[in-house]
């Protein structure tokens, strides 16, 4: 049936009817969320394919539907949605988010955003673009691809590579989700100990990242700048102090990195284990103004908690599109964010 619908929208994008959204449903919130666009050509990575959330054809595709067929927010109009009394029946309003800074963001997509008019909100990882050091991530899997080793052993378990690689790589960038901060501070080092392979030179990661003047240049072509915490770690897996100093840290150097008033943040990782009602309480008083998680789905409007916005992987948009258009899924289905 998802291979049906999928098919369907694509079909119907190719007629130029791809538009039809029930009028009579309630106005929902749709927030895509992307990291990495494939450059034209581009097959796979030395790194985390799995960030990677479209090729350059596919991501201006998507861009050209939201703008024919919802009506797409920048932050400012995100902060004030609701604001102005009750809100049109059956419309779809979109946003669309950047995390992690990949060089991907000025590079491939802030051209295709400025020739539609399209505002985004681009989270940056303070640590990551002043290190130039890429995300634990993107390490993890650049170890694990470049090995030569059947198989490792971590933290007393086995590790398949070879065939078994995606699988072992998602069970390695599980531990730093869910694992207390002390039990991977070392587990990079271990890792490339294991698989016998040095760390990718600061020269290879720099060059995945967009760098300071080009943050600022989005943020002077007006898409606005979020945190994504200082360092990306885990926010549940640090202790409230460390949580604190993510949280507010963050905001304060990019405010004075970019200029001007820092209003979203974005949990790292984001689903509800990646972070508890403390962060949220962290992040309300830090000063931020919204705050968007992981947990994915359309929104009902109003939106119920601005401090945990959903957040749907781009990679499901055709999917939601093809639920939307069936008979019988006329009205996008709202989740309330929780």
């Amino acid at each position: 049936m998802a291979g049906r619908r999928l098919y369907l929208a694509r079909l119907m994008m190719a007629m130029g009817i791809d538009s039809l959204v029930s009028r009579n449903g309630p106005a929902s919130l749709l927030v895509l969320n992307y990291h990495r666009i494939r450059a034209p050509g581009q097959i796979t990575s030395e790194f985390d394919d799995g960030v990677f959330d479209a090729d350059f054809e596919t991501f201006r595709r998507q861009m050209r539907w939201l703008r024919s067929a919802t009506q797409v927010l920048d932050e400012e109009g995100l902060l004030k949605l609701g604001s102005g009394g009750r809100l049109p029946r059956g419309t779809l309003f979109t946003a669309v988010t950047f995390d992690d800074g990949y060089i991907d963001c000025f590079t491939l997509v802030k051209p295709v955003l400025d020739d539609l008019g399209i505002r985004g909100i681009f989270f940056i990882p303070v640590e990551i673009l002043e290190s130039r050091r890429l995300g634990w991530w993107d390490t993890a899997a650049y170890l694990m691809k470049k090995s030569i080793q059947e198989s490792i052993q971590i933290h007393g378990q086995k590790f398949a590579l070879g065939a078994n690689l995606s699988h072992s790589l998602s069970r390695i960038l599980n531990l730093f989700k869910l694992e207390p901060a002390e039990r991977t501070e070392g587990l990079l080092a271990k890792l490339a100990d294991a698989c016998g392979v040095a760390p990718p030179s600061k020269d290879r990661q720099s060059a995945e990242l967009m760098d300071w003047t080009q943050v600022c240049q989005l943020r002077a072509s007006g898409h606005s700048i979020g945190s994504h915490a200082w360092s990306h770690r885990v926010l549940a897996t640090l202790s409230p102090d460390e949580q604190a100093r993510e949280i507010r840290d963050s905001r304060r150097e990019l405010q004075a990195i970019v200029g001007g008033c820092i209003s979203s943040f974005a949990y790292p990782v984001g689903g509800l284990r990646h972070f508890d009602e403390h962060c949220v309480t962290l992040v309300r008083d830090a000063g931020y103004d919204q705050a968007f998680t992981f947990n994915t789905g359309i929104s009902s409007l109003p939106v119920a908690d601005r401090f945990r916005i959903p957040r749907e992987s781009a990679k499901s948009l055709e999917l939601l599109k093809a639920k939307a258009l069936l008979p019988g899924f006329m009205g996008l289905k709202a989740r309330q964010a929780v």
